[in-house]
């Protein structure tokens, strides 16, 4: 029986995932990424067309809870390769957990669940609204 699709689960599995993921895996041939990536997909019962969507609202919840200035952070570009979208958009998460972490003095982790209960706390606030 197939699971259905849990956008939240997705980021939350990719947020700390990318948290944990050493900087090695992110260099050559990023099998161990592509992998991570994989599992993601499977546990939240997602397409791999969903993750880049899920991927920038990881980077603004990170950046809401972070002492980093919004306006001055590069915004990533999406491009038409799905794969290798994802692929660049981990790296650039996985870089931007480091600087807002450091930004309020936390450990990658601790700054990861910050921006997974913001993100959570805005879908329970939009859910009441519509």
């Amino acid at each position: 029986m197939a699971t259905a699709p849990n956008p939240m689960k997705l980021v939350s599995l990719a947020a700390r995932g990318l948290a944990e993921l050493p900087d090695d895996d992110l260099r050559g041939n990023q099998l161990n990424l592509e992998l991570e990536v994989s599992v993601w997909l499977r546990r939240s019962g997602a397409e791999l067309s969903t993750v880049p969507r899920a991927l920038l609202a990881l980077r603004r919840a990170l950046l809401e809870v972070s002492a980093l200035d919004c306006d001055s952070e590069p915004v990533p570009i999406v491009i038409g390769d799905t794969q290798q979208a994802v692929a660049n958009l981990c790296v650039y998460l996985h870089g931007l957990i480091g600087r807002a972490a450091s930004s309020i003095d936390l450990g990658r982790s601790e700054l990861v669940e910050a921006a997974l209960a913001h993100l959570g706390a805005a879908a329970a606030s939009a859910r009441l609204t519509s």
